[in-house]
């Protein structure tokens, strides 16, 4: 068997589901309606403190009065109307997405504003500018007091999509009564996920319903999941971690899904906690700061009388996992009947639907020290004396027999040897379609080609991911992003990697960023880089627990510089100290490293302490 490959011979790309599995997702909550429709489908958790409820047979009678208004709706570029979701967190979230599903309406994730500065205002209307001319919604689904606001930038972006209100539905109702039933197909397209666009126009990514069921089925299955267990989470809906992970996967399975809010959580990290020893959930998913929080920002005394024993799979991915947060989180709620086991590092990304990999049931968190040299292209993995070693975070294997994780050099196309580092390339049914009305980018990510002439499988397509990875201990473990990746005298280094060092290098340190920024063309540093010959330098930025003048920034500093010019032999070129939050990131916790250089060369970070080159200046001076 190849490495990578879990299986026998591929099937084709769209995935046809058994006859007694059904064939999307809106024929599961119609299913679900009849058979459990007086279980709890999802317990909504308000900013309020509120609990709203519906059951499987209100959600999808809810879902189906919302699915009569979608079902007239006209077209615009496409077989089917595409519909803009720009709710909040909550059950008309859900309720809006599946009415999507049952009227065969293309739905388009968003939010309403999370900020009300005016920087924030101009970023949002200017994203949701680009998304409208992209796919041309005919329908936007939105609380009232933001209609006015949606259809003044619709109409800027010359549109006029009927705005929608999800309260106007009748939520009585039970089960599909008064809609025929669901109308999408397998092959239909379901979602457009929109990725960040951090530094392009944002592109959506085309998921149909058979991406979506073989996803979510597939996912279930490895877990173990079904009726009779609860979930738990607080994930922003219009990001894919949250809608596929936390909100499709349990309501397919026939769970029960308790959840929260993005700022909730933020605001008392306990809540969740609480939420997962108060309800027994056995599911729960969340970034890698989402785990860390819960380690940093509850005290042990706050913990007291959590009770997690019931928790079997806690999913921790969209971001780089990192060794300490495992090790800690594991250490901080095994007391309180937390099983290392139920950690279980994954990998994915919106193009294949969210999940490629991930641990089986019960498989220990693989933590594997190799060889740094390895991910600076060096050699193949392997710790030694004497060498700087770095600590891998396994992935698991591919998510299903069908999909294969191939290791392939991003410039030869020839695959790589187990131990050797390359970008992640992915073949199987939950790879998406491609991006919207981008048929060249969509060509060249989703349909790309090993070079092996005269294999049986030369013909077969992957979705190049742009990330790097390596077979390890029968695992693949993500070590970076291609474009994220700092060249230092001839050597890559992954941001993540140093992040972590700063983060471990001083108590205050809590979340990092290692920019690389062009070299200033005068200055000491200049001189230095040009010696060097170094187009780029290092720049860290670093979030502080704590600030002000009791504080002792010259040794967060010097701890920060020493341990990665030790680690990572990277002389950097200036650290900055920040507030909590300062840090620009993606709604899943990704550093957003093209912003965060802008922001940092504009002075626009506004650091409480920064040194450069020598000296230390305090109150965000440079």
């Amino acid at each position: 068997m190849r490495s990578g490959t879990r299986g026998g011979p591929m099937p084709p790309l769209i995935h046809r589901p058994p006859v007694s599995e059904p064939r999307t997702l809106a024929h599961a909550l119609a299913a679900h309606a009849e058979t459990r429709g007086d279980t709890d489908a999802i317990a909504y958790t308000t900013p309020q403190s509120s609990e709203e409820t519906l059951t499987y047979a209100q959600l999808c009678g809810y879902a189906a009065s919302l699915a009569t208004v979608l079902a007239d709706l006209p077209p615009r570029t496409h077989h089917r109307p595409f519909v803009l979701i720009a709710l909040p967190n909550g059950l008309d979230y859900v309720a809006s997405f599946f009415a999507c599903t049952f009227a065969d309406a293309v739905a388009v994730t968003f939010h309403p504003p999370t900020l009300s500065t005016a920087r924030a205002g101009r970023a949002y209307d200017h994203r949701l500018t680009q998304i409208l001319r992209d796919c041309e919604p005919s329908a936007i689904i939105a609380q009232p007091d933001l209609h006015p606001r949606l259809r003044e930038v619709s109409r800027a972006a010359g549109l006029d999509p009927v705005m929608l209100d999800p309260r106007a539905a009748d939520r009585s109702a039970t089960g599909p009564a008064g809609f025929p039933g669901p109308r999408s197909r397998p092959e239909h397209l379901a979602l457009l996920q929109y990725t960040s666009g951090s530094t392009s126009n944002p592109k959506g990514v085309m998921v149909s319903h058979a991406n979506l069921v073989h996803n979510v089925t597939r996912l279930s299955a490895n877990l173990g999941t079904g009726p009779g267990q609860s979930a738990a989470g607080w994930l922003p809906l219009f990001h894919d971690m949250g809608l596929i992970g936390m909100v499709c996967h349990p309501l397919w399975a026939g769970m029960s899904l308790h959840m929260a809010t993005p700022a909730g959580f933020l605001r008392n990290p306990l809540r969740w906690l609480h939420t997962l020893s108060r309800t027994r959930a056995t599911f729960t998913i969340a970034p890698d700061f989402g785990y860390a929080t819960a380690v940093q920002k509850i005290t042990e005394e706050r913990r007291e009388g959590l009770d997690l024993s019931a928790l079997r799979h806690a999913l921790n991915g969209a971001e780089p996992v990192r060794p300490r947060t495992i090790e800690q989180f594991a250490k901080a709620y095994a007391p309180y009947g937390f099983d290392p086991h139920a950690m279980m590092p994954a990998y994915g990304l919106a193009e294949a639907t969210l999940v490629v990999s991930c641990l089986s049931q019960k498989a220990a968190p693989a933590l594997s020290e190799v060889s740094a040299d390895v991910l600076g292209g060096q050699q193949r993995v392997a710790a030694a004396e004497g060498t700087r070693n770095t600590v891998l975070v396994g992935c698991g294997r591919a998510l299903a027999e069908d999909t294969e994780i191939a290791i392939v050099d991003p410039v030869t196309r020839v695959r790589k040897q187990p131990g050797e580092v390359g970008e992640i390339w992915v073949h199987g049914p939950s790879v998406a379609g491609g991006y919207w009305g981008r048929p060249k980018e969509s060509d060249s990510t989703f349909r790309a080609r090993v070079s092996q002439p005269g294999h049986r499988d030369s013909e077969r397509t992957y979705l190049r991911t742009g990330d790097l990875g390596v077979w390890h201990d029968h695992q693949v473990s993500v070590v970076g992003r291609i474009k994220d990746v700092i060249v230092h005298r001839g050597t890559n280094h992954y941001p993540h990697d140093i992040e972590g060092t700063v983060e471990d290098s001083h108590p205050l340190a809590v979340r990092a960023a290692a920019l690389s920024v062009p070299r200033a063309d005068d200055g000491p540093e200049a001189g230095q880089a040009a010696q060097a010959d170094q187009a780029e330098q290092v720049v860290l930025v670093c979030e502080l627990t704590d600030y002000g003048d009791h504080v002792d920034y010259d040794a967060v500093i010097a701890a920060a510089r020493n341990s990665v010019l030790e680690e990572h032999g990277i002389p950097v070129a200036a650290v900055g100290l920040l507030r909590a939050g300062a840090v620009p990131r993606t709604t899943s916790g990704k550093v957003r490293r093209h912003e965060a250089v802008l922001r940092w060369s504009a002075d626009e970070l506004r650091p409480v302490a920064l040194w450069r080159r020598g000296f230390i200046s305090e109150g965000g001076q440079r």
